[in-house]
């Protein structure tokens, strides 16, 4: 009995060494295997990439947007000149918030302010018609005395007509003086004649062929042609002076006209271009006009008589030509790095579900240099979207445009891989370390 208890004993030990003992084999190839599969998890993490997608809210828009016409003052729509849904061109005035002047009255004044800005000579006496001008009467009074003086000044035309009644006595002199030439040519040679004879007849005198006073007679003659001769040349100079005095007249009467038609013309263009930026300052406080061709939309006003409250949209006007269109997508700061021009888009519109129309296809096509920011002091950079296909969808639908239709923007950065993802906290802890 018991040299079999010490039998299995035996036996026992043998068949736990048996059992504790792994064979080299086992644990070559146990190794191998747990290397193979390390070594495809790393290769395939780093063969296996996917981007990060950044999501933001876009907004279309065309390159001619929607046009918001914003009151400037608060009060109520004096008149309003346009229907819902009608068309109209660019500086249109559509309404006039009450003010103290007639708009009939403002326009008048325009149409003649900018007639006198062309052309003050084209410009008709102005009626002396009593005008609702507001804050403008006092500076248009100014202007219609300045624009009385100068049309008087024009008609009159005093300075001018003088101008040419010196000219006429100029022309006459000078052809007086070249008939006193003419003259004085005719005196030389009376002259010659008359010397010639007294020579002749002093000659006589001597030999005592002439009496003695005959020969004085002759020289008498002579005397009396000379002084004739120096009265022209006295003559002449005296017309000399008299038409340089003549021509000192024609240009203090030209400087005087010239002098006197600036100044009237300098402080009449003065009080224009004052009128001109009364009734701009005017129009910008009053009148709602459209800057572009479109559609008006209206919105919370529509009739006379609505209190408006400066900084609210009155109208909106729908450009006649959107242009090309366009995603703006506002990104933060913190999240731009990644962005860059080129990379796709996805874009998804809250009116019309991905699941039922699909998505909209569109290219990053320009990044804002600088960023803009809001009433919390944070900064976004506006992200231009370029859109291809135009509005049609991945499901071949095409989408109507509607301004400023919003949507979901997804953009597509760079792929990275697992392996990258997996070790950039690494570098980073790293990095930071050193």
């Amino acid at each position: 009995m018991k040299d079999k208890r010490e039998e299995i004993e035996l036996r026992s030990e043998a068949f736990n060494e048996v059992l504790n003992t792994i064979p080299a084999w086992i644990i070559r190839w146990g190794i191998t295997m747990i290397a193979c599969v390390v070594l495809i998890l790393v290769i395939g993490s780093a063969l296996f990439k996917y981007p990060d997608i950044i999501s933001s809210t876009v907004t279309l828009t065309g390159t001619t947007p929607v046009s918001r016409i914003v009151a400037r003052t608060s009060g109520k729509l004096q008149e309003v000149y346009v229907e819902n849904n009608s068309w109209v061109k660019a500086k249109t005035l559509l309404a006039v918030i009450e003010n103290p002047a007639k708009t009939n009255d403002i326009i008048w004044l325009k149409e003649l302010v900018s007639q006198a800005e062309s052309h003050l000579d084209s410009i008709a006496l102005i009626p002396s018609r009593q005008l609702q001008l507001g804050s403008l009467q006092s500076i248009y009074s100014s202007f219609y005395l300045s624009m009385s003086e100068y049309r008087q000044f024009k008609e009159l035309a005093y300075h001018l007509k003088k101008i040419d009644l010196v000219k006429e006595h100029i022309v006459k002199n000078e052809i007086y003086y070249t008939n006193m030439l003419k003259q004085r040519k005719l005196s030389e040679i009376q002259v010659g004649i008359a010397h010639q004879q007294y020579a002749r007849d002093s000659l006589l005198g001597i030999k005592g062929l002439i009496s003695k006073e005959a020969a004085e007679e002759s020289y008498s003659r002579y005397l009396q042609s000379f002084l004739s001769l120096e009265s022209v040349d006295r003559s002449l100079e005296n017309l000399q002076i008299q038409l340089v005095q003549m021509r000192e007249s024609l240009y203090d009467a030209e400087y005087q006209y010239l002098d006197q038609k600036n100044k009237l013309e300098t402080q009449l263009r003065s009080l224009v271009n004052y009128l001109k930026t009364e009734i701009d300052t005017w129009e910008i406080n009053y009148a709602l006009i459209t800057p572009i061709d479109g559609e008006i939309t209206l919105m919370q006003y529509w009739t006379n008589n609505q209190n408006v409250t400066a900084g609210n949209i009155v109208f909106n006007i729908i450009p006649t030509c959107q242009g090309e269109i366009l995603g703006k997508a506002l990104l933060p700061a913190e999240r731009l790095g990644k962005v860059k021009k080129g990379q796709k888009v996805n874009i998804r519109f809250s009116s019309y579900p991905d699941k039922e129309y699909g998505m909209v296809k569109g290219i990053v096509k320009n990044i804002s240099l600088i960023p803009l920011t809001d009433a919390q002091n944070t900064k976004s950079y506006m992200v231009d979207i370029k859109l291809p296909n135009g509005l049609k969808t991945t499901y071949n639908k095409e989408l109507p445009f509607l301004p400023e239709m919003e949507g979901q923007a997804d953009i597509i950065t760079e792929d990275i891989s697992l392996l990258e993802r997996f070790l950039m906290p690494i570098r980073k802890v790293i990095t930071e370390s050193l």
